[in-house]
C-alpha cells in the first residue's frame, strides 16, 4: 500500500509539495524494511517456547480459565459445553488452515506470511521421543485421550500444533456402524473431586464417515512422514464395538475387524478399546478367551492391509490394586504378548466400579448419577498402579500410554516414572482448560532437570525398584 501511495505521489509532479513526497517515500521504505525484517525473523532458529524455568510462564492461561471461564462453563450442561468446545476448536482450526500451504495451495506472499518451518532450539531436558520402533516421532509426551473428539473433527488442530504443549491425540472411540449412544443426560461433572462420569454409549458417526474425514485431512501429512519439514503430530484412532446388544460374539469380532480395515490406512496408530464400561452389554472382550479371539481376527486384517499397518495398541481398564486384580491383568497381558503384533498399551480406561477414593460430597454426587465410567483426579492412583504392574510384567517391552488422573506435571511424571512413555488427559481439560497442556509440558522439564534426567525417555520406569 505504501509503495502504491509513493508511486501515485511520484506521478503527481510539482502539484504535490516536496515534503509530502518525502514522507511517502520514507513510509514506503519503512514498510518494505519491516516486511523483510518480519520474513527474516520467522526464519531464524530460536527457542521452541519461553524459558521453561521461570514460574511466570506456567499457569497463567490455566488460572484465567479457572477464575473466569470455568464458573461460566459449569453453568452449562456438560454435554452442551463439550459441543461448544468442539465448535470453538473448529473455528480455530479453520483460521489455522488459512495459513497452511498444503491445504490452500501456494500464494505469492508465502515467502512472507508462510515461511518454511525451521528447526527450533529446545531448552532444558528433551521431551522428544521416537517410539514403536522409531516409526512415530513425538515432540511432547502429553496427548489428548479418546472421548473428546469422537468423530475426528479437529485433526488439523492436533496435527498442526495449534494447542501449545500437545504432542499427539487419540480420536474416537469409533465403531463400525453409526450409533446415537445412550439417552441423555449421560455426562456429569463431579466438581467436588474434579472428576467426570460418563455413560455416553459410544455415540459416533461410524467408521466409514470418520475414515472419509481422515482421508480429507491427509494432505496435511501425518506422524510417519520421513521428511521432517512435513512431519506432523501423530493422531491415533480408537475403535470399539458398535453399541448394540445384537452385536455380540462373532458379530462383535467381525464389527471390530471391519472398523480396523476401514480406519487403519488413515491412522498413525490404532487403539483397540476392549474395555469400554459405557455400553449396556458391558465389557465384551476383557476376559482372556474372548480377547484372544478378537486379537487373532484383527491380526488377520492387520497382516493383509494393502499398506504398511500402523502400530496397534490395546486399551485396558484399571484393575483393582489387589493381588486378584494384578493376576487378571497378567492374564490379559499374556494374551496380548501371544498375539504377536501388538505394539503397545493404553492404561487405563474409565472405571466402571466405585472402588475409588472420593470425598463424601463427591461420592454423594456419584451415587446420585448412577452408572457410568468415572475419570479424572480420583483415578490417578489406581491407573498408575496398573501402569507400574504392566511395565513390570512386560519388562518394558511395550510402550505404555498412561491415562487416568493426569491433571498436572506431577501426575504425568508419576506415570512416566511408573513406566508410561506417553500420557493422555481429557477430564483435566474440563477443570483446567487448554492451558494445562502447556503447564504439564513446562512442569515435566522442571521435574526432569530436578532429578538429573536429560530426556523423558531416561525417566520412563525410573521409579521402579531395580
Amino acid at each position: 500500500l505504501a509503495q502504491a501511495v509513493a508511486a501515485t505521489v511520484a506521478t503527481a509532479g510539482a502539484s504535490v509539495p516536496i515534503m509530502w513526497r518525502r514522507v511517502a517515500f520514507k513510509g514506503s521504505a519503512a514498510c518494505g524494511a519491516a516486511a523483510f525484517g518480519l520474513a527474516y525473523y520467522q526464519r531464524v532458529s530460536r527457542p521452541s517456547s519461553e524459558d521453561y524455568r521461570p514460574a511466570i510462564h506456567q499457569g497463567t492461561l490455566t488460572r484465567l480459565y479457572q477464575d473466569w471461564a470455568a464458573p461460566l462453563v459449569f453453568r452449562i450442561p456438560p454435554e452442551t459445553a463439550h459441543e461448544l468446545t468442539l465448535k470453538v476448536g473448529w473455528c480455530l482450526q479453520n483460521l489455522r488452515l488459512l495459513w497452511e500451504p498444503s491445504w490452500t495451495g501456494a500464494t505469492p506472499l508465502d515467502w512472507l506470511l508462510r515461511p518454511t518451518r525451521q528447526n527450533e532450539l529446545e531448552l532444558g531436558p528433551t521431551l522428544q521421543q521416537e517410539l514403536f520402533g522409531g516409526r512415530l516421532h513425538f515432540n511432547s509426551p502429553v496427548g489428548l485421550a479418546a472421548g473428546f473428539d469422537k468423530n475426528a473433527l479437529l485433526v488439523p488442530l492436533y496435527r498442526l500444533g495449534v494447542l501449545p504443549g500437545l504432542g499427539f491425540a487419540e480420536v474416537g472411540s469409533v465403531s463400525c456402524e453409526p450409533a446415537s449412544g445412550n439417552p441423555q443426560p449421560r455426562l456429569f461433572r463431579v466438581v467436588e473431586d474434579e472428576a467426570v462420569v460418563n455413560r455416553m454409549g459410544l455415540n459416533n458417526e461410524g467408521s466409514v464417515a470418520v475414515a472419509a474425514r481422515l482421508q480429507s485431512f491427509s494432505v496435511l501429512g501425518n506422524g510417519t512422514t520421513i521428511d521432517t519439514t512435513l512431519r506432523r503430530s501423530p493422531v491415533g484412532v480408537n475403535i470399539a464395538k458398535t453399541h448394540s446388544p445384537a452385536v455380540m460374539g462373532e458379530r462383535a469380532i467381525a464389527d471390530f475387524v471391519s472398523s480396523f480395515r476401514t480406519l487403519a490406512p488413515f491412522a498413525d496408530f490404532m487403539v483397540l478399546n476392549v474395555s469400554c464400561p459405557n455400553t449396556e452389554e458391558g465389557k465384551t472382550f476383557e476376559d482372556p478367551e474372548s480377547l484372544a479371539q478378537l486379537l487373532n481376527a484383527v491380526k488377520g486384517a492387520h497382516d493383509n492391509l494393502p499398506s504398511t499397518p500402523p502400530p496397534v495398541l490395546v486399551k485396558l481398564s484399571p484393575p483393582p490394586d489387589t493381588q486378584a486384580g494384578r493376576e487378571d491383568l497378567r492374564q490379559l497381558l499374556d494374551v496380548v504378548d501371544a498375539a504377536g503384533f501388538i505394539s503397545g498399551l493404553v492404561i487405563s480406561n474409565t472405571a466402571g466400579d466405585r472402588d475409588i477414593p472420593l470425598s463424601d460430597a463427591g461420592r454423594a454426587t456419584v451415587d446420585e448419577v448412577g452408572k457410568g465410567g468415572l475419570s479424572g483426579k480420583p483415578l490417578r492412583g489406581r491407573s498408575t498402579a496398573a501402569i507400574r504392574a504392566a511395565y513390570e510384567m512386560t519388562g518394558g517391552r511395550l510402550p505404555i500410554i498412561g491415562c487416568g488422573g493426569v491433571d498436572s506435571a506431577e501426575a504425568a511424571y508419576e506415570k512416566i516414572r511408573a513406566g508410561a512413555s506417553l500420557v493422555e488427559l481429557y477430564s483435566a481439560l474440563v477443570y483446567g482448560g487448554p492451558g494445562i497442556l502447556r503447564d504439564i509440558e513446562v512442569g515435566l522439564k522442571r521435574l526432569l532437570e530436578r532429578d538429573g534426567f536429560g530426556s523423558v525417555t531416561a525417566a520412563v520406569g525410573a521409579g521402579l525398584p531395580e
